[in-house]
């Protein structure tokens, strides 16, 4: 199991090398390729992309770079708090259960109730401690490809391999200059597989990496106008209900004493003829 899974990982990332040397770019002739308005980007520079990557439109949205960064971050904090918070929380039970064996306590409930609270602390330690360091690294890195990608105007394993060695400087920083060795090195090694299986799975879907952040960023502006879509007919059934209780309590909107007095002399003027 475990070589036939590294030959799968060998094949893949042997598909991307040639990306490296920038001879593995992608002719893209898909639909949203054709259509896309090319006429700015010839005369915009590298500052220009990178200035617009962290700007937000006139609705206060941000761009489909930041959005991914953004995804990555939130993600990244969720994956590690679960990991630390279970990992923690495990090795606070079983110490709770060696420590405490021959411990005689009031009552059952007490037992329960002091283990319980051994393992919360545990997992929020551990929550804390994986979330904000996992965090840390893959925003780093997502943020630091995406900007060199943008400045660029195109996408490699180059700015991975950069974005790895630099998160992993970021990482051990305060370990020295030997850790910020170990950590870019490590890093440098992590962004090149990552770049070697991106290159590979863009290469097989036969997209540009542009292309898949359109989409992605299409499906969240999407899920987001579904939901505004629906929070407004809720709101407007809310105020049809609001409206009805006031005129069947009030009366309708615009009507005042003198309406109502020219009305009641109407249906009498009504019933005399």
């Amino acid at each position: 199991m475990m070589r036939h899974s590294v030959r799968q990982w060998s094949r893949y990332g042997i598909l991307s090398i040639p990306a490296l040397f920038g001879i593995d770019q992608l002719d893209n002739v898909t639909p949203t390729e054709q259509q896309a308005d090319k006429s700015i980007a010839k005369t915009e520079t590298g500052w220009d992309r990178l200035k617009r990557m962290f700007e937000t439109d006139e609705f206060g949205n941000v761009s489909k770079e930041m959005n991914s960064v953004l995804q990555v971050g939130a993600l990244s904090m969720f994956i590690g708090a679960m990991y630390g918070g279970v990992i923690n929380s495990r090795s606070a039970y079983l110490e709770f259960m060696r420590t405490h064996e021959a411990t005689s306590f009031k009552s059952h409930l007490d037992a329960k109730k002091k283990l319980q609270d051994a393992v919360t602390i545990s997992f929020g330690k551990g929550a804390f401690k994986w979330g904000w360091r996992l965090t840390l690294f893959a925003t780093s890195f997502v943020g630091i490809s995406t900007a060199i990608q943008t400045y660029r105007g195109d996408y490699g394993i180059v700015e991975y391999v950069v974005a790895g060695g630099a998160s992993g400087v970021m990482y051990k920083f305060n370990m020295g200059p030997r850790g910020w060795i170990v950590g870019g090195g490590l890093g440098s090694v992590l962004g090149l597989i990552c770049g070697c299986a991106t290159m590979g799975i863009l290469k097989l879907a036969g997209i540009s990496l542009e292309e898949a952040r359109y989409w992605q960023y299409y499906w969240k502006d999407s899920r987001n106008e579904y939901f505004r879509k629906g929070v407004a007919d809720y709101l407007e059934k809310q105020d049809f209900a609001v409206i009805k209780i006031h005129n069947d309590k009030v009366g309708e909107a615009g009507k005042d004493l003198s309406n109502l007095d020219k009305e009641v002399s109407t249906d009498k003027t009504s019933e005399k003829s």
